[in-house]
């Protein structure tokens, strides 16, 4: 349908062409086509006074011809137009319904766009069996015996490998597992260095322990000191509160003396403090007793305002004494400081 309208257009456009051709080859009025007469119009005038009709020019004859010629192409033209509107927009219709049509992508830059891949789906095979890794050596003892032991490289009777136990432990009484090991025994000079310090030996032959020269064990923290220490550590060992003093040579033993600030008691054990003296005293005899010397001895006496009382075992104050002379023997009586059968000796009263 579509030719056919085609060769119709041709051909009327073909008619058209021609039309125009002759027209502009007419030019200036030469050969131009004659106007045709138009018939007579009745008129209400009388036959004398009748009016010619005025000449038609060639020009206006022309003119005519031209706008009819081209009414006919655009009414030509519009019906083809329409037709093949209606078919393409059917042929579209019928494109659209099966397919859509996507146009390409053009890049206005010099960058190169990869083409598009597809990467086709693997689906898993549920038949096809998952085989377990394999495990090494390291990793079967591991798990028999712990995880601090490791494979020799070896193999054992079995055929499997052989395990030990690293550095640290060993195994236990049953051979299953491998735990830590036990401390190593010390050796003698060890033992030595811990029981008397650093400055301690070792005897093998003895199986001794002793203190390098010019130290010697202290008796009082059985650690290796200087001699000078260690003697005076010596003399407190022996005689609480006491320095080395001297060595005698005659008895070749220590003589040992009190510390600056202590004195001897009455036996020559130890030495103490005055304030240990007073408190013993005071522990023994009451408030106001007091530590004091008599003919080289440490002896307790009462302090002022306190007096022994009758059987001089307990400091009492002096004056409930004389409160008691008052009582006894009269006004103004008062104590003289000592005691007859154990009674207290009172002056006469004034």
């Amino acid at each position: 349908m579509l030719t056919a309208l085609r060769s119709n257009f041709m051909k009327h456009d073909k008619e058209h062409l021609d039309i125009d051709l002759d027209f502009l080859d007419k030019k200036d009025g030469k050969d131009a086509p004659k106007a045709k007469p138009k018939p007579a119009e009745h008129s209400t005038a009388s036959s004398d006074e009748k009016t010619p009709p005025p000449p038609t020019s060639d020009v206006e004859t022309v003119s005519s011809e031209y706008k009819y010629n081209w009414r006919n192409i655009l009414i030509v033209g519009g019906i083809i137009l329409f037709f093949g509107w209606a078919i393409f927009s059917g042929s579209s219709s019928d494109t659209s319904t099966s397919s859509t049509y996507t146009p390409p992508v053009v890049s206005t830059s010099n960058t190169v766009v990869p083409p598009i891949t597809t990467t086709p789906t693997v689906k898993a095979d549920a038949d096809v069996p998952v085989v377990p890794k394999a495990k090494t050596d390291s990793q079967i003892c591991k798990a028999d015996y712990g995880s601090h032991s490791y494979a020799t490289g070896e193999k054992n009777s079995t055929g499997g490998p052989a395990c030990d136990c690293q550095t640290g432990y060993v195994w236990n009484d049953g051979q299953t597992a491998c735990v830590v090991a036990p401390p190593a025994p010390k050796t003698g000079y060890e033992i030595c260095q811990d029981r008397n310090g650093v400055n301690a030996t070792y005897d093998s032959a003895s199986n001794s322990c002793g203190c390098v020269s010019g130290y010697s064990l202290s008796a009082t923290t059985n650690q290796c000191v200087d001699v000078l220490t260690a003697r005076d550590d010596s003399c407190a060992a022996s005689y609480p509160g006491t320095s080395f003093l001297k060595y005698d040579t005659t008895s070749n033993k220590n003589i040992c003396e009190c510390k600056a600030g202590y004195n001897w008691n009455n036996d020559r054990t130890a030495c103490y403090t005055t304030a240990s003296f007073n408190q013993s005293c005071v522990s023994t005899f009451g408030t106001g007793a007091y530590s004091t010397t008599e003919n080289g001895k440490r002896v307790c006496d009462c302090g002022y305002g306190y007096s022994f009382n009758a059987q001089r075992n307990m400091c009492v104050t002096t004056a409930s004494i004389n409160a008691m002379c008052e009582r006894d023997v009269g006004r103004n009586s008062k104590y003289d400081g000592t005691v007859t059968d154990g009674k207290y000796n009172c002056t006469e009263p004034y």
